[in-house]
């Protein structure tokens, strides 16, 4: 912790705009880097950001249209809490004043990413970032802005393949329960052959045993699912009571029980 002498004034003195050159050779900030409503949006929701959020807020501060700092320490505009809690405001993000930033900032000068200036007669804190702390924000910025826009083009990827794969409507099929093993699946020599590209060539069984009847899944790729009235369970084995319903791959099996 830098610890000055005197009275910590309050002036309006303009700071320089501090770009970062990147490995391209373009000119980025701050202020820019988070212009995007989801990247801010992920900022103030996720705890995982919270001291990213913090330092951006003070990185930015001696960008344009800030760049107002109380006192100049060894050539660096340092900013207090207030100061610090009305940029956060203008550019969106959540930041809680006091003790909240206290805390935050220590973790980052631990880190070696913030200065803390602290007035000897007055215990009155400002910050600043490091060159470290300022380069360090401006690349998890830019890693959470591509993070982003991956999950976006994600999200259009997935929705494009539902619609060209959608699932056709379900096929119906009724079966009768008896006393001897029946199979059900998509190549030929099952009991009931179906076409059906969710379903696996020998997908399910069912058999008698002990008085009742059994499904039984062949550990087939999609899964034997029952069908109750407000959400579907996977099984493995099962008993089938009459008007069961099952699904296997997209479809649909009911079964009956013989009368007596």
């Amino acid at each position: 912790m830098i610890v000055i002498e005197g009275k910590l004034g309050v002036g309006n003195q303009k700071w320089q705009d501090r770009e970062t050159t990147t490995a391209n050779g373009l000119k980025m900030s701050i202020v820019d880097s988070i212009s995007e409503p989801a990247v801010r949006r992920t900022l103030n929701t996720d705890p995982g950001y919270e001291r990213l959020r913090y330092l951006v807020v003070l990185a930015a501060a001696t960008e344009p249209p800030f760049g107002i700092a109380g006192l100049a320490t060894q050539g660096h505009p340092t900013f207090n809490i207030n100061q610090l809690s009305r940029i956060a405001k203008q550019l969106g993000l959540d930041f809680e004043r006091f003790r909240g930033a206290d805390r935050v900032f220590g973790q980052l000068e631990r880190s070696g990413f913030v200065r803390t200036v602290t007035n000897q007669e007055t215990g009155f804190r400002t910050y600043y970032a490091t060159g470290a702390g300022r380069s360090q924000a401006l690349l998890n910025l830019d890693r959470l802005r591509k993070v982003q826009e991956l999950q976006s083009q994600v999200k259009t990827m997935q929705m494009t393949i539902k619609k060209q794969l959608a699932k056709p409507p379900p096929t119906v099929f009724e079966i009768n329960l008896g006393q001897s093993e029946f199979t059900i699946g998509t190549e030929e020599g099952n009991d009931l052959t179906v076409r059906d590209p969710y379903m696996s060539r020998r997908h399910a069984r069912i058999y008698y045993e002990s008085g009742v009847w059994v499904l039984e899944d062949l550990n087939s790729r999609n899964g034997s699912w029952k069908m109750d009235p407000n959400h579907l369970s996977r099984v493995i084995r099962a008993n089938v009571a009459d008007c069961d319903m099952y699904q296997l791959g997209s479809t649909i099996v009911r079964f009956r029980r013989p009368e007596r």
